[in-house]
C-alpha cells in the first residue's frame, strides 16, 4: 500500500512539473519584445485634459 502512494505520488509530481514547465514556456514566449516602430511619447504632466 506504501509503495502504490509512492508512485502515485511521484506521477503526480512529474505531471504537475510537465505542466508548469509548459505554462511557463508559453508565459517567457509571450512576454518577448515585440518587433517594429517604436514610439516614445513625452508628457508635460502639468494635468488637464
Amino acid at each position: 500500500m506504501k509503495k502504490r502512494i509512492e508512485v502515485f505520488m511521484a506521477v503526480v509530481l512529474l505531471l504537475g512539473a510537465c505542466l508548469f514547465a509548459r505554462e511557463s514556456a508559453f508565459m517567457v514566449d509571450s512576454l518577448k519584445a515585440q518587433t517594429g516602430e517604436v514610439c516614445i511619447v513625452i508628457d508635460a504632466g502639468h494635468g488637464g485634459y
